[in-house]
């Protein structure tokens, strides 16, 4: 059966819009059920914390402590997944009876995950206890130093082991760790400390505390895990809880962030919430985000929420900064000729905000790219990956030359010495082709991935009535996109560009329409460099994602477009 006859099949079986079947096709989903279960899920998705390799120990463990009456320390990861893992064990062992303290680490004093200056740090607290979340796996030397000390550890986390073993720490639980056979491996950090929760809670015959699914939500959309089916339950459940959290921080950022009502999407958190949440920590200290996560009173909430928004406004600008001088020196040293992967260095560049620089060169390259910051002879690194290519492979495969690092295969952090950063490139190219990675771009796509060809007027379920239904109205009910689920993205050709208007920060802003096609309103963010291209023809072929824009209490359908060609 052609995949045309599968999606005319399912539009008219479970009676979508035929542009919605093609999409589904498209992603891989060829029968009713299928797409039954992405939309409602099933009861099995959820699986039992107990099937996690050391949960009972991890328990066992927590309960002893409990016993004691002792204190835990939490240190969690700087980074969004880190934050809301430390908030949910906070919460939930305060619930347990349980007191505890937590501590972050800065990307600038500390560097990534546990470090020695925080063992000290911790013990002179008086810390006896230590969970690590979100981070530790890799932390051999630090943990081996923390339990010279006397302290007991217990790590929570997802990433990768380091290939040297594994941390001698008391209990480890993460399902990445080999002889484990939990059937969700792509859990994120707040994920498996849901789980730790929800087995402590089982333990002590309290209910599952779904209350707790917002804050997993949030770090399972922030880290890009892939959207397994147990993932996706959570997500879809906690995006609908951040509606109407518990939690006064999660309110006060829902009301800012949000039309009133308006559900929260996995693009709503990677674009507004997560950046937001983030700046903090890119900045200077992660403390102020976490602060408004574990907020307890609604009154606090606001001043939290308006410190965040000022750290927020100077991530983007030393953002902009940055990523107007890595482009620069992109095209100064490589013009067309770019290669398979990107390593872009520069002098104090803020390693704050090399991350997201690195994501938008890997988008606007279509290459994996590492932005590296050299300060007093060392380099520090954050990596982003494309489709084909997998960063923690590649690290692995170099680890020799590193101080520290550690990631996944979307993502990745390390240091190096600055003199061994060619070496570097040139290690990092054969792991390329090793991996089957090219570069290669297909040209009719100009580097922009899309998943299916448009004709504008089927967006509009009538296509007669522009106020009526959209295709959106049903990606709605897919939601959670992100990981290897992505936000739907299209392409339609011969589009007729009006009203076409550059807005501040090289942005623009038109009207498209198409073969009499109602015309849709379009935004294009950064895409000044297309403005000449638009005001030779008006006729233009682009590659956009469908979104929601509120303007005056109403809602609309909204192109945003990702490539004009």
């Amino acid at each position: 059966m052609t995949e045309d006859l599968v999606a005319s099949t399912l539009s008219m079986e479970l009676g979508i819009p035929h542009l919605v079947a093609r999409f589904l096709v498209s992603r891989g989903y060829k029968s009713v059920s299928e797409v039954q279960k992405l939309m409602a899920g099933s009861a099995d998705d959820v699986l039992s914390p107990w099937l996690m390799l050391g949960m009972d120990r991890a328990i066992q463990w927590i309960m002893d402590v409990r016993d004691r009456k002792e204190k835990v320390f939490i240190f969690g990861d700087y980074d969004l997944d880190g934050m809301t893992s430390v908030t949910l064990l906070t919460r939930g062992l305060q619930e347990a009876g349980i007191e505890s303290e937590w501590r972050l680490p800065s990307r600038f004093g500390d560097g990534y995950g546990l470090s020695m200056s925080a063992v000290d740090e911790m013990f002179k607290s008086g810390a006896r206890n230590v969970i690590t979340v979100d981070t530790g796996i890799t932390a051999n030397g630090e943990i081996a130093y923390a339990k010279e000390l006397g302290m007991a550890v217990m790590v929570i986390d997802h990433h990768q082991p380091s290939g040297d073993g594994l941390p001698p720490c008391d209990v480890l639980l993460d399902p990445h760790q080999v002889g484990d056979t939990y059937p969700n491996p792509e859990l994120c950090g707040v994920g498996v400390s849901y789980k730790f929760i929800c087995a402590l809670f089982e333990k002590l015959g309290k209910p599952v505390p779904e209350k707790y699914l917002d804050l997993v939500a949030l770090g399972t959309l922030a880290d890009l895990v892939g959207m397994t089916p147990e993932n996706r339950a959570f997500t879809k459940a906690g995006l609908r809880r951040l509606q109407n959290s518990e939690w006064p921080g999660l309110q006060a950022l829902y009301n800012s962030l949000q039309k009133p009502g308006s559900l929260v999407g996995g693009i709503d958190v990677m674009y507004k919430f997560a950046p937001l949440l983030n700046a903090p920590g890119r900045m200077e200290r992660p403390d102020p985000a976490l602060k408004l996560l574990l907020c307890e009173n609604k009154a606090d909430a606001p001043t939290l929420l308006s410190e965040l928004k000022d750290w927020n406004a100077r991530r983007k600008q030393k953002e902009a900064e940055i990523t107007d001088m890595a482009m620069e020196q992109v095209q100064n040293i490589y013009g067309e000729n770019i290669p398979p992967v990107l390593l872009v260095a520069g002098e104090n560049w803020h390693v704050g905000v090399i991350g997201i620089v690195s994501a938008k060169l890997a988008q606007e390259f279509n290459r994996p790219t590492a932005v590296l910051s050299v300060m007093e002879g060392m380099a520090h690194a954050s990596a982003r990956a494309v489709p084909g290519f997998n960063w923690h492979k590649a690290l692995f495969d170099s680890r020799d030359l590193f101080d520290r690092w550690g990631g996944h295969a979307n993502a990745a952090g390390f240091s190096l010495p600055a003199g061994k950063i060619q070496e570097l490139q040139g290690r990092i190219l054969v792991s390329a082709k090793e991996q089957g990675y090219t570069g290669e771009v297909p040209r009719e796509t100009g580097g922009q991935n899309y998943d299916i060809q448009v004709a504008l007027g089927e967006l509009l379920v009538d296509p007669t009535n522009k106020n009526g239904a959209t295709v959106l109205d049903y990606f709605d009910k897919m939601e959670p996109f992100s990981g290897n689920f992505p936000y739907p993205v299209f392409r339609a050709e011969n589009v007729k560009v009006h009203r076409l208007r550059e807005l501040r920060g090289g942005h623009l802003q038109m009207e498209v329409s198409q073969a009499g096609s109602p015309a849709f309103s379009a935004i294009a963010f950064g895409l000044r460099k297309c403005k000449a291209l638009i005001g030779k023809s008006h006729r233009v072929t682009i590659v956009f994602e469908p979104t929601w824009n509120y303007y005056n209490g109403r809602r609309s359908l909204q192109l945003c477009i990702k490539s004009i060609e």
